[in-house]
This record gives structure tokens, sequence and C-alpha cells, in this order.
């Protein structure tokens, strides 16, 4: 017997039939799939929004605003366009300075990943997680995902170097560590994300690709806005009121990006419940009780 309302034990094996659209996390097929992401968003997006704001947002306009300061004078009139790219790059030792800085804002942005998806959890069992124990939760456990997010960076990299599918299959493969490392922390998220993605390889493609889609074009219509209002102000202005409008202009659309990336946990969370529900008895309320367990061990 198990306590999950929402699991059939008449077959076990297949997803159809076995909800009944009441868990607000777990469902069968795409519209409820879909529907639950937005659930998620529309319950959570306060909480899980300023989480990401302190814990993502903020630290990438402080990488960005300092690759802004530190790139030298983008006003190059020659001709020459190797010149011209290297006179738009920065030094060594502030690229130096710039990747040991990307390197803690990425342990703060896993940080904040984990903190937002524990919360939207508990959310949808009907608990309440304050900011102090979800960012408690997310350091806690930020150090680990980091370490197996410079892996699946490498993965993905090296895959996309090599050939252009393998990469695109990593970055698939890879895309459910954060909701992996929440709920299951005695497990690599790296193995499992790889393990539940191709559990329903072709149902998980398809709506993986769709998240992809809707914050690509939302990430590159807010950093085009960006680069075109930079480019505007340095061509309008000189010296340092044209690099504050950029470190402000930076602000806006770290600020814009929330959007997608809220809907982008909430979408990973609702895929990785979605994918787990196939083979187990799972439900919101024994995701955030694992969770909960596992801040606890």
């Amino acid at each position: 017997m198990s306590d999950d309302p929402y699991w059939s034990a008449e077959t076990p094996g297949e997803p159809s039939g076995r909800f009944s659209g009441a868990d607000p996390l777990v469902t069968d097929t795409f519209v409820p799939w879909w529907n639950a992401s937005i659930g998620v968003v529309a319950r959570s997006w306060r909480s899980m929004g300023l989480i990401l704001l302190i814990g993502a947002v903020l630290p990438r306009w402080i990488l960005g605003a300092y690759w802004s300061l530190a790139s030298p004078d983008r006003s190059f009139e020659g001709e020459d366009w190797r010149e011209a790219a290297q006179s738009a790059l920065p030094g060594w030792p502030a690229a130096f300075i710039g990747g040991l800085l990307g390197l803690v804002l990425l342990y703060l942005a896993a940080a904040a990943a984990l903190a937002a998806t524990r919360t939207a959890a508990a959310e949808a069992a009907g608990g309440f997680l304050s900011l102090g124990e979800a960012f408690g939760f997310g350091f806690a456990r930020g150090w680990k995902l980091w370490l197996w997010l410079l892996l699946a960076w490498v993965t993905v990299s090296v895959g996309l170097v090599l050939c252009l599918l393998p990469g695109l299959w990593a970055a698939f493969a890879l895309s459910l560590m954060v909701p992996a490392a929440t709920f299951e922390h005695r497990r690599s998220p790296y193995a499992r994300s790889i393990r539940l993605t191709h559990s329903s390889f072709w149902p998980a493609l398809g709506r993986l690709i769709i998240v992809v889609l809707v914050v690509f074009a939302a990430n590159a219509a807010i950093g085009l806005l960006g680069a075109l209002l930079a480019g505007l102000w340095h061509a309008v202005f000189a010296g340092w009121l044209a690099s504050v409008l950029t470190v402000a202009t930076e602000a806006v659309m770290a600020l814009l990006l929330l959007v997608p990336m809220v809907w982008a946990l909430a979408a990973a969370l609702c895929s990785y419940a979605w994918l787990r529900g196939r083979g187990e008895p799972v439900s919101a309320t024994s995701l955030s009780a694992e969770a909960s367990g596992g801040a606890r061990a």
C-alpha cells in the first residue's frame, strides 16, 4: 500500500489514468504538465522571484557590471577587425578576476535555484518556507550542485565543440539536475537527470524543447535590447556617464530575466515530478517531505 492517493497499484508502469489532476506537481500528459508549471508560477512567483532576485539576478548584474567596467573603451574606429576585437576584450588580470567571480556567482545561483525549487514544492504541498530556511537549504546543498554543474558545463561544452548533437543531447539529459539535487540528496543529480530524461525520452524531449525555446526567446530579446541600449549610451555619451547608464541597463535587463527564470525552474520541477511519477508513487506532499528529510540528514 502507498500513502500517495495518486498511485494506482493496478497499472504501476502506466501513467495514464493514475492521476485525476488533483496533484499540483505530478501529472501524466502534456496539458496537465503545462498547467502545473503555470500553476507553480502563479502560486510561488513572489517567493521564488525574491530568492532568485537575491541569489541569481543580483549576482548576474554584478558580473555583467564588472565586465562592462573592465572592458576597454568601445569607441574603436579602425578598419582592422582583429584589432577591433582585441580592443573590446579586457586584459588578462581583469579576465582572471572575472572568471573567479563567475565561479563564486555560479555557487550562489545554484544555491538560489535549490532554495526556489524547495520553496515551490513546499508551497505546492500547502506548506510555507521562510526566506532564511530556503537559503539555509540552498547554501547547505549548493556546493555539491555547484561541482556537478561545473561537470555538466564541461560535458555540454565538449559536446558542442566536438559535434553539435552530443552537446545538445547533454544539455537535454542534464536539464533536471536542480530538482534532482533538491529532492534526492543521496544520489548524483548528474546521473539521475540522465536516467529520468531517458525514461520517457521523446515526451521529455518535447517538453524541455518548449522550455528551452521559451527561455531562449526571452533571453535573446532581453539581451538584444540590453546590447542596443548599451551601444546607444556609448554612441551618444562618453566617459563615466556611458558606463553608469550601461550598468543601470544591466540591472534592468537582469530584473527582466526573472520572469523566464522562474518559469524555467517551475517547468523543470513539474517535468521532474512527472517523470518520477511514471515509476514510483510521488506527490507534491511526498516530494516536499523528501526534501525536508534530506535537509535534516
